[in-house]
């Protein structure tokens, strides 16, 4: 799982080198291959809703009415605000998730921030610190 996840980290560092069939490639790989199984032992919130399977790391935050699966990914130390649904995603490490988001077939790299309100991403690699919608449409990589 560790080398499938540095591999995706490195080939969204420069999305101009990666072709987007690539990195959609990548990530329906790693969900089908490590996500067969549920890790959802190590977070911190109150009664979220799992539709496995989910993978979630050391030291997870989930807000209220948060919506995980099926195949998720969460690093450590990320924070999921309320009012999220996330599905067929990978969060790297570090990330935090704003309130009423809805993601789906997403990579969200490693410290990245999604600080908008009521948003709704799809098929895409989101990285950075992102506080509007139009900060996110520059650097948001469509996948197809």
């Amino acid at each position: 799982m560790k080398k499938d996840l540095k591999e995706i980290e490195k080939t969204i560092s420069d999305l101009e080198l990666n072709s987007q069939s690539q990195i959609q490639e990548l990530l329906s790989n790693f969900l089908k291959t490590h996500l067969k199984r549920s890790k959802i032992e190590n977070f911190i919130g109150d009664y979220p809703t799992f539709i496995e399977p989910v993978y979630l790391e050391e030291n997870v935050k989930i807000g209220d009415d948060v919506l995980l699966g099926p195949k998720v990914y969460i690093g450590k130390n990320s924070e999921i605000k309320d009012y999220v649904e996330i599905s067929n995603s990978i969060i790297f490490d570090n990330v935090i998730i704003g309130e009423n988001m809805k993601l789906d077939n997403c990579i969200i790299g490693k410290n990245t921030m999604l600080s908008i309100k009521n948003l709704n991403v799809d098929n895409c690699v989101v990285i950075g610190k992102i506080k509007t919608k139009e900060e996110l449409y520059k650097i948001m990589y469509k996948l197809k």
